[in-house]
């Protein structure tokens, strides 16, 4: 007996065996698939696919980006610089995007050069350990020009799936402070992440909630931002993202109150832990991400007991 194992064709994720006789969305990338091209006939496709281009260029909601056509879909936020759509990159092989859209002549810099630093992040993903942080770090569909403009520019970034936002936005969901308990997981997280590109010999540059977007159900955290991010030539930069991820976790901690100071609630050695990390870079430096780390979980052993799930609601 042949055994069979399919896979998407758009991501290598595996898909259910139901695929073999019916379409199926792949739970990674959300594409649509079907072994069959008996579903629909290509003619008619091709009809419904132009219909649904005129439909978005007459609503003036279609944008070209090196040679690909995006339908935005919502505007997630805006920034100094951009304007931030959750997009669908129209054609034959449609998928979610997460498109940065100039609003100030600075941005066509700063988008190069994010887009420079992710390929070549994503391109050290190669052995294992690189591999499952690659799928942490933010991927590139596209950067350049937007067709048809002067001055308009993308960055186009593959949408993460499951990831509601940024800390920032569930720092204003909790305005009376976040459960000390979600602080760690969080905290644990962006750590790891730090500890990957630090071991690459690259520092981030830009730790801050607006530049972490969170995954409720899976505790998974993903950095964003990297135009600031370079090769590290001293020690200082890494102390430095350190330092910035424990004043993220006392901004997370304080919600609408004093982002100086730990509320009283928290447990003492936590509390003493993120105020010693957010103050002192030499300890950040001599503890790096994995001393730091250490620190952190026995601190959440005494004050929690052993690691438990506890589910964030957004």
């Amino acid at each position: 007996m042949a055994w069979v194992s399919i896979s998407c064709p758009q991501c290598g994720a595996p898909l259910p065996r139901v695929a073999i006789w019916r379409t199926v969305k792949c739970i990674s990338c959300g594409a649509l698939i079907s072994r069959t091209e008996s579903v629909v006939s290509r003619d008619t496709f091709r009809q419904a696919l132009a219909r649904a281009r005129l439909q978005s260029a007459a609503a003036g909601r279609d944008i070209e980006c090196a040679g690909e056509r995006y339908q935005l879909k919502q505007l997630l936020g805006s920034g100094e610089i951009s304007q931030v759509y959750l997009a669908q990159r129209l054609g034959l092989s449609p998928s979610l995007a997460t498109i940065k859209l100039s609003s100030s002549p600075k941005a066509a810099s700063r988008y190069a050069r994010e887009a420079e630093v992710l390929r070549e992040l994503q391109a050290l993903g190669s052995g294992m350990d690189g591999s499952y942080f690659s799928q942490r770090l933010p991927e590139v569909m596209a950067q350049g020009m937007v067709e048809g403009t002067q001055d308009r520019h993308a960055l186009v970034l593959r949408h993460p799936n499951g990831f509601w936002g940024s800390l920032a936005s569930l720092n204003e969901l909790y305005p009376q402070g976040l459960d000390p308990r979600h602080a760690v997981w969080i905290w644990r997280r962006v750590l790891e992440v730090l500890g990957f590109i630090h071991r690459q010999g690259w520092a981030h540059g830009d730790v801050r909630p607006e530049h972490a977007l969170v995954h409720p159900q899976d505790h998974g955290i993903r950095l964003i931002g990297w135009a600031s991010a370079e090769p590290i030539v001293h020690a200082q930069a890494q102390a430095t993202d350190i330092l910035h991820s424990a004043r993220v976790i006392s901004v997370l901690l304080n919600g609408a109150g004093d982002g100086n100071t730990i509320p009283s609630h928290i447990p003492t050695g936590l509390a003493q832990l993120v105020t010693r990390a957010g103050q002192d870079e030499k300890f950040c430096s001599e503890q790096g991400t994995d001393g730091l780390d250490g620190l952190l979980q026995a601190a959440a052993r005494a004050a929690f007991g052993p690691p438990a799930f506890v589910s964030l609601t957004v």
